[in-house]
């Protein structure tokens, strides 16, 4: 049930990041079992988020596991779409692409 709920944390953050840009109209493809979660979300939008560089940068820094049980705690805490710092250190790699106007970010996490 916990993997359940850190799934669904991953996902809401996600959503988010892609409504705080205005972009709306999502295609979502979520995969999760007792030991892998991947998550792939696609927008399209006419320009790419300023910030989808450090998106990219913080997705794929090292999991912080000794952090985890307070990170969640703060994940989607503010209102604020700067959580994505606290997601990198949740997820195990992530890749965030802009191309022919098709933003789409792919998270995996092993538990």
């Amino acid at each position: 049930m916990e993997n359940r709920m850190r799934s669904v944390k991953i996902l809401e953050e996600l959503l988010g990041y892609f409504l705080h840009h205005g972009i709306e109209k999502l295609d979502i493809s979520f995969f999760s079992d007792e030991k892998t979660l991947e998550i792939t979300v696609r927008g399209t939008t006419t320009t790419p988020p300023e910030d989808l560089p450090h998106l990219t940068k913080f997705l794929n820094e090292p999991r912080k596991p000794e952090y985890e049980e307070y990170y969640w705690s703060l994940l989607g805490a503010t209102g604020k779409r700067q959580e994505f710092q606290l997601l990198g250190a949740l997820v195990d790699e992530g890749d965030a692409t802009f191309r022919e106007n098709l933003l789409s970010i792919h998270v995996k996490r092993t538990y």
